[in-house]
């Protein structure tokens, strides 16, 4: 279910979104899309299943790879650059546990959702260094803060935008009950 999902938002961000951002926004560059589902179905993974969430999630990283990212599989690079961007925001949500002392997962709905916004920004500005100094430290540093700031807007919009559509359905599938 989750490598599902995650190829589904894949498939959605550069396939829809993205081409509507070139159509639309020329001016903007290409690799950074304003609504980044795949971060916002990351986040949501990594807070309800841990650090399982990548194994959960691997098949599904490795298929957005072949079809979209394009990152090579014969370079360390590659692994690292996953391990930072996948394994981010389960080592946040822990962390959060253990300074609040609470299970994020025993919570209200209402905090849950607060939760994980949150720990979805910290996680978005974590990755975005740790990526950029892994995958992309060659590019000029003027031009180096601005795509990791472009990385974190899209970031946050594709969480919340995944975060509003679950919200619609669940909202709903209540009223149908």
């Amino acid at each position: 279910m989750h490598s599902g999902a995650i190829i589904v938002a894949y498939f959605v961000t550069w396939e829809l979104i993205m081409e509507g951002q070139r159509l639309f926004m020329p001016m903007l560059p290409t690799l950074a899309t304003l609504f980044y589902l795949p971060f916002g179905i990351k986040v949501i993974s990594a807070f309800f299943e841990g650090w399982r969430c990548l194994i959960y999630l691997a098949p599904g990283i490795v298929v957005g790879n072949i079809f979209w990212v394009g990152m090579p599989f014969d370079t360390i690079v590659t692994y690292i650059t996953w391990l930072a961007s996948y394994g981010t925001a389960p080592a946040i949500f822990a962390t959060l546990d253990w300074a609040t002392r609470e299970d994020r997962r025993n919570v209200t709905a209402g905090r849950a959702w607060r939760t994980m916004i949150a720990g979805g920004a910290a996680a978005s500005v974590m990755i975005s260094v740790l990526v950029h100094v892994i995958r992309h430290r060659n590019i000029p540093h003027d031009d180096f803060i601005l795509s990791m700031f472009k990385y974190m807007i899209g970031d946050m919009l594709g969480l919340l935008l995944v975060l509003a559509l679950l919200m619609g359905l669940f909202r709903y599938m209540r009223t149908t009950r």
